[in-house]
């Protein structure tokens, strides 16, 4: 290892086909949702960097969604008006009565709306699906390009014990998945995701709108609901052979997973085949570049291949970023940025960072864990981020950077 290692900081590596799951992790706490027009969006990165951390188990129930609000009220109040009224329309069609007025389920044309699923502390109710081309108000982009084919799906979300939930609560992921499509590569977050979401009466009401799904109709077609903020490679199954998408069901907190039924005529495969090409593609998508430098590869391909027992080796710790932090009354730690300068705690926190005490309940107190590294450039800006669980359940952390090369043990 220390040969291979050191061979590493001295040549020009190789890079792999695609990052680690700890790489596509720290990528996207870096890709911060951003506003726009009532809606947060899910940023689009490569299909090589959409993945990430905690959740899973429970029970699955069928009810009737009429006790919540109507996803024509929710399109309505997140400032859709136009999709309000197609949602409207969609329920008149299929005949379903508004009784209180203005709290009604949608009609069943999906087989799934009105489904509860149940895991991990939290309720997610489905309450609308639509697709469509100009069925919203709103044109929908991916650089100069209008997308107004899009799928729109309404939620319910909400605490089992009854506490309500928090408006500006974002970690939640809502996606549809593909079956026979790699699920870490092909959701909301490359389908030009965004939503938007607000809390009545202790639930979490949450729209989703994507490009549209209709044309994989005649494969198997998923909505995936989990209390992290973007997809995670551990929620879920996948099995490359059938092309079938399951849940973990090893997991402690939410993970649902609903099975769509469309209209296998719906299918599309050219338009389906211009979708997957589109997000395999290595050009820039949503404004942001796809392709990693060069030398940002290079520099995480050797941090891919530090240990908790070689670390020390190649790397040094800067004293003045460790911070030991206890678990808040909402099940999360919280940690400021890293102290070394405004580069690293760019690089290592941004503005702070949250960990859900789900994720690290396995934890051996005592025990060194990488558990993440990230990079501005190249081997010079690289930090590596360990975590250990104390005996009090408290967590310590710390940034390391590599021995010599590192600017910033030049402060």
């Amino acid at each position: 290892m220390r040969n291979e290692l050191d061979e590493l900081l001295t040549h020009v590596l190789t890079p792999r086909e695609e990052p680690g799951d700890i790489l596509n992790r720290k990528i996207l706490e870096q890709v911060k949702e951003t506003e726009h027009m009532n809606q947060k969006k899910y940023k689009r990165a490569s299909a090589a960097v959409i993945a990430a951390a905690v959740v899973a188990a429970s029970s699955i129930t069928a009810v009737a969604a009429w006790q919540y609000r109507s996803a024509s009220d929710v399109a309505e109040r997140v400032g859709d008006e136009q999709l309000a009224a197609h949602f409207a329309q969609q329920a008149s069609d299929a005949g379903v009565i508004t009784d209180p007025p203005g709290v009604a389920g949608q009609a069943d044309n999906a087989g799934i709306l009105g489904e509860s699923q149940s895991f991990g502390g939290y309720k997610v109710t489905v309450l609308g699906l639509m697709s469509g081309e100009g069925i919203s108000e709103y044109q929908a982009k991916s650089g100069d390009q209008l997308r107004s084919d899009r799928t729109y799906c309404v939620v319910a979300i909400e605490r089992e014990d009854g506490t309500a939930m928090d408006a500006e609560q974002g970690d939640f992921f809502v996606s549809p998945l593909i079956g026979g499509l790699e699920p870490w590569k092909y959701n909301a977050a490359s389908l030009c995701g965004s939503y938007g979401q607000f809390v009545e009466e202790g639930v979490l009401y949450r729209l989703l709108e994507c490009d549209n799904i209709e044309c994989f109709a005649d494969r198997e077609i998923y909505l995936c609901v989990s209390d992290t903020s973007f997809y995670d490679t551990s929620l879920y199954h996948y099995d490359e052979t059938e092309g079938l998408i399951s849940r973990n069901a090893d997991y402690k907190g939410l993970n649902a997973l609903f099975e769509l039924e469309m209209d296998a005529s719906l299918a599309d495969p050219a338009k389906a085949q211009a979708l997957i090409d589109e997000i395999n593609s290595p050009d820039e998508a949503n404004g942001m570049e796809i392709e990693l430098p060069r030398e940002m590869q290079d520099a995480m391909e050797w941090a891919g291949q530090l240990t908790p027992e070689n670390l020390e080796q190649y790397c040094v710790r800067m004293e003045n970023t460790i911070q030991t932090v206890t678990v808040n009354a909402d099940g999360w730690y919280e940690f400021q940025p890293w102290l070394v300068n405004e580069a690293v705690s760019d690089s290592a926190g941004g503005d702070g960072s949250r960990y859900n005490s789900k994720f690290v309940e396995d934890y051996i107190p005592g025990k060194l864990y990488i558990e993440g590294y990230n990079t501005s450039g190249g081997m010079e800006s690289l930090v590596i981020t360990t975590i250990i669980r104390n005996e009090d359940g408290s967590l310590t952390f710390a940034a390391w950077v590599p021995k010599e090369v590192s600017d910033y043990l030049q402060q």
